[in-house]
C-alpha cells in the first residue's frame, strides 16, 4: 500500500502554510478593509486605476409637464497609484528543524502573517498621513504648539466629524463615520468621565458587524484602534510626543484587494535547493505580497481628517 508523506503532499503542505499566514494577518488589518478595493491589474502594467465622478448638484427647477428638462453633463477622473512588491524571507536550519520543540515552519508562518499585516498598515497609514487634513487638539497651529494637556476628547472628533459633513462628505461605506484612534487616544477617551463621553457610549446597539479593531460606537461613529497610528517623537511643546488618529469618511481611500493572487506564501523545504545547498541543510519560509498600493482618493479633501494631540498615558 502506498503511504502518503510530506514530499508526496507538498501542495498540501504549502496550502495550510499559507493559510495559517491568512489566518494571522487578516484579524490584524483595521485600515485595510476601509479602502475602496481594487483588484491587482493582470497584463495591464503596474498601474491601478480608481474611478472618481464629479459631483451633481440638486435641481429646484420644476418640469414643464410634457416636456422633457435639458441633460446635464458629468466629468469621471482616474486617480492612479503604481503597485510595489514586498516580502520577507528566513533560513531553517535542518537541525533547527530536528531538534526544535515547537514547528518552526508552522510558528514562522504565523510571524510572517504579523509581518505581512504590518507591512500593509503602515503603507497606508502612511499614504494617508501625507495626504489628510489635519485637526491639531485645542486649534493648535502646529505640533510645537501642542502642549502637555492638549488631549483628544470626543469633542475634537465630533468636530471632524461636522467638518466633513459641511463639506458634503458623507459616511464611510460601512454606514457611519470611522474613527481610528491611536492606542494612546483610545486610553484618553477611555478615562474621560464627563457626560456624554466614552462611560455613556452604546456598545453593540445595532446588528451591523464588528470592523476589525472596533471597541465602540457613538455620535454616528464607529471607533476603531490601531497601533499602527503614527507618533511624531518630541515635535509638541516641551519635547512632549504628538499622536495621530483619523476620522474617515466616504470615498477617502483606496487600495489593491489582497487575494491568491497579490499575497502569496513560499515554502522551500530541506533538499529543494539542489546546487544551492549541496548538503540539504537549510529550508526556507516567506511571504510576498505580489503588487500592492494605497491611494488618497480626493487630494486637498477632508475626506479623512487627522487629529494631532498629547496624551495623558
Amino acid at each position: 500500500m502506498a503511504t502518503s508523506t510530506t514530499l508526496t503532499n507538498a501542495a498540501n503542505l504549502h496550502l495550510y502554510y499559507e493559510k495559517k499566514l491568512l489566518s494571522t494577518l487578516e484579524p490584524r488589518l483595521v485600515l485595510m478593509p476601509l479602502g475602496k478595493k481594487q483588484r491587482l491589474p493582470k497584463g495591464n502594467g503596474k498601474q491601478v486605476k480608481w474611478l472618481r465622478y464629479s459631483a451633481i448638484a440638486g435641481s429646484t427647477s420644476p418640469l414643464t409637464e410634457g416636456t422633457p428638462p435639458s441633460e446635464i453633463s458629468f466629468s469621471t477622473s482616474n486617480v492612479t497609484a503604481n503597485i510595489v512588491q514586498y516580502g520577507q524571507y528566513a533560513k531553517v536550519s535542518d537541525l533547527l528543524s530536528d531538534t526544535a520543540i515547537d514547528p518552526v515552519l508552522e510558528n514562522l508562518s504565523e510571524r510572517f502573517g504579523i509581518a505581512a499585516s504590518k507591512t500593509i498598515e503602515e503603507l497606508i497609514v502612511s499614504e494617508l498621513a501625507n495626504s489628510c487634513a489635519n485637526q491639531n487638539v485645542n486649534n493648535r497651529v502646529n505640533f510645537a504648539a501642542i502642549t502637555a494637556s492638549d488631549v483628544i476628547s470626543h469633542k475634537e472628533l465630533i468636530e471632524a466629524m461636522i467638518r466633513q459633513k459641511a463639506d458634503f462628505i458623507g459616511p464611510h461605506e460601512s454606514g457611519s463615520y470611522v474613527v481610528v484612534l491611536h492606542p494612546r487616544a483610545e486610553y484618553d477617551l477611555m478615562v474621560d468621565s464627563q457626560a456624554g463621553s466614552w462611560l455613556d457610549i452604546q456598545k453593540g446597539v445595532d446588528n451591523k458587524p464588528l470592523l476589525n479593531g472596533e471597541v465602540a460606537r457613538m455620535y454616528g461613529m464607529r471607533f476603531l484602534v490601531s497601533d499602527k497610528m503614527l507618533t511624531s517623537v518630541g515635535t509638541g511643546s516641551g519635547g512632549i510626543d504628538v499622536h495621530q488618529s483619523f476620522v474617515i469618511g466616504e470615498e477617502a481611500f483606496g487600495v489593491v484587494e489582497l487575494n491568491g493572487d497579490s499575497m502569496k506564501m513560499f515554502v522551500k523545504r530541506h533538499g529543494s535547493a539542489g546546487a544551492n545547498d549541496p548538503l540539504d541543510q537549510f529550508a526556507t519560509v516567506g511571504y510576498k505580497i505580489n503588487g500592492f498600493a494605497a491611494k488618497y482618493l480626493d487630494a486637498g479633501s477632508k475626506r479623512v481628517i487627522a487629529i494631532n494631540g498629547a496624551s495623558a498615558l
